[in-house]
C-alpha cells in the first residue's frame, strides 16, 4: 500500500510556504519567481474533469525559476526528516539543470528544509556538486546538516514566509570562498 505522501510530493508542504513566499515577493515587486511545471501528457479525463491517465513527458525541470533584483534564479525544494539530505532525493538532471542555469549567469541551489531542527537552508550549488561528485567516488551518499554553514540558513518569518532573498545576497557574496572550498 501506498502512503498518500508519495516519493514524488515528499517536499510539497515546503513547496506550499515558498509559493506563499514568492507571492509575497512578487506583490511587493522584490522578485518574479514560478513553479515550473510538471510536463505531463494527458491520456484520458474522467466525467468530473480529473487526469484518470498520463504520463511524464520528459523529466521535470528543477522546481523554481524567475528573476530577482535582475539576477536570474532558479532552486529545487527539497525536504528531509533525517540529519541530512539523502543525495537520492536529487536527480542529476536537476543538477545539469542548476548547473547549465548558472553557466549562463543563473544564480542556481537547493532550498532545504531539515524538518527533525525546523530549518531551512540555502546549500550552493557549488556544495551540491561537491558532495555528489565525491558519492560517484565511493564517498557519502547525503549532505549532512553538521556541514550546513550557518551564513546559508534562511529565516523563517512568524507568518510562514521563507524569505530566502537575503540568504542569495550572502550567497553570491560569498561564491569565490565556495569556489576555493568545494574545489574537487
Amino acid at each position: 500500500m501506498t502512503s498518500w505522501r508519495s516519493r514524488g510530493h515528499r517536499g510539497d508542504l515546503s513547496e506550499n510556504e515558498i509559493d506563499l513566499t514568492n507571492d509575497l515577493y512578487r506583490r511587493k515587486k522584490l522578485a518574479y519567481i514560478k513553479k515550473n511545471p510538471v510536463p505531463i501528457k494527458v491520456i484520458d479525463i474522467d466525467k468530473r474533469g480529473m487526469i484518470t491517465k498520463g504520463y511524464f513527458e520528459q523529466k521535470a525541470y528543477v522546481d523554481y525559476s524567475g528573476i530577482a533584483q535582475k539576477i536570474p534564479i532558479a532552486f529545487d525544494v527539497k525536504e528531509t526528516e533525517l540529519k541530512s539530505l539523502p543525495l537520492s532525493n536529487i536527480h542529476i538532471h536537476q543538477i545539469e539543470d542548476l548547473k547549465e542555469h548558472a553557466e549562463q549567469g543563473g544564480v542556481s541551489f537547493i532550498l532545504v528544509h531539515f524538518k527533525m531542527y525546523n530549518e531551512y537552508y540555502l546549500i550552493p550549488l557549488e556544495m551540491l556538486e561537491y558532495y555528489y561528485n565525491n558519492s560517484l567516488q565511493g564517498g557519502r551518499k547525503s549532505i549532512p546538516y553538521a556541514d550546513m554553514d550557518k551564513k546559508f540558513k534562511i529565516k523563517r518569518e512568524s507568518n510562514g514566509i521563507i524569505n530566502y532573498l537575503p540568504t542569495i545576497n550572502t550567497y553570491l557574496s560569498s561564491k569565490e570562498e565556495l569556489k576555493k572550498k568545494y574545489t574537487v
